[in-house]
């Protein structure tokens, strides 16, 4: 992470491991990826780790599109022999799953790699990547296994698959009051639908509206005569006649007289028909 004038650039993940360097050097290394959150958790990539001897454990699960993920391939004896970034032509399917045990006797190296990676100069778009260093403590000799998870991991990096995750936690969260009930009584929720599984943060105001199915909206927010589903809200928004589906809105947005599916609009945008910046 670094700042060119006044814009923030990330320099890749690899750079952002190195900057653990002083706490984690010379200890086990557990790295994972917060936009991968795998269903059944992390414990057994922890055990793993300690049934297998090995130097470090990679998560994994088998994808039918590979390509956009890190690839693993194994050798005969189930060890890694090579982790390829998004490979046009991959040699399996399985795909690195956001997260990674590093054992402590291969610690130091891998920061040592890191600090030599950090001071090459980087091109337009590139990036200090962490897979072209574990590769390299491959071929060094490091002996590296996979943990293969089975549930379904949700992946938040891409608007179609957070949508997918959102949908996957409505459907195993147990809401005890899915129509929001209590919610009604109390004036917070006046002349709407709430189509179940919906998520409704705090102090949020819904009126006129028809939501869900599918449904998460953040807290502090405003609704006026929406018709929402498949959507994911933010924090702060306020919104006022939109219909939209199949939609993610960030934080702080003040969106107006809007009908259009499969949006996605950054936070604190504002985008309304009125001369004022509120409703």
């Amino acid at each position: 992470m670094g700042y060119s004038a006044d814009t923030p650039y990330f320099s890749g993940l690899g750079d952002a491991i190195l900057l653990a360097k002083d706490f984690a050097q010379n200890d086990d290394c557990f790295i994972f990826l917060s936009d991968r959150l795998p269903m059944e958790g992390y414990s057994q990539i922890l055990l793993n780790f300690h049934q297998n001897i090995c130097d470090g454990i990679i998560n994994v699960k088998q994808v039918d599109n590979p390509k956009f993920y890190g690839v693993i391939e194994l050798d005969v004896n189930n060890f890694i022999s090579s982790i390829d970034e998004k490979p046009e032509n991959p040699k399996s399917n399985y795909a690195v799953s956001g997260a990674y045990l590093l054992g402590m006797n291969m610690s130091s190296r891998l920061f040592e790699l890191l600090e030599i990676q950090s001071k090459i100069p980087l091109e337009n778009g590139q990036e200090h990547t962490l897979t072209r260093i574990i590769q390299q403590i491959l071929e060094e000799g490091f002996k590296l296994k996979i943990n293969e998870m089975k549930r379904e991991i949700l992946d938040f990096g891409r608007p179609e698959s957070l949508l997918a995750g959102n949908r996957l936690l409505l459907a195993e969260i147990k809401i005890s009051d899915p129509f929001y009930e209590t919610r009604q009584q109390s004036g917070s929720l006046l002349d709407s639908k709430i189509v179940p599984p919906v998520f409704i943060g705090k102090n949020v105001k819904i009126s006129d509206s028809v939501i869900g199915p599918n449904v998460s909206i953040g807290d502090n927010a405003v609704l006026k005569k929406c018709i929402l589903s498949e959507s994911v809200i933010g924090d702060g928004v306020n919104l006022k006649k939109i219909i939209s589906s199949s939609s993610i809105i960030g934080d702080y947005c003040i969106l107006e007289s809007l009908i259009k599916k499969s949006i996605t609009i950054g936070d604190s945008s504002f985008i309304t028909t009125t001369k004022s910046n509120s409703f």
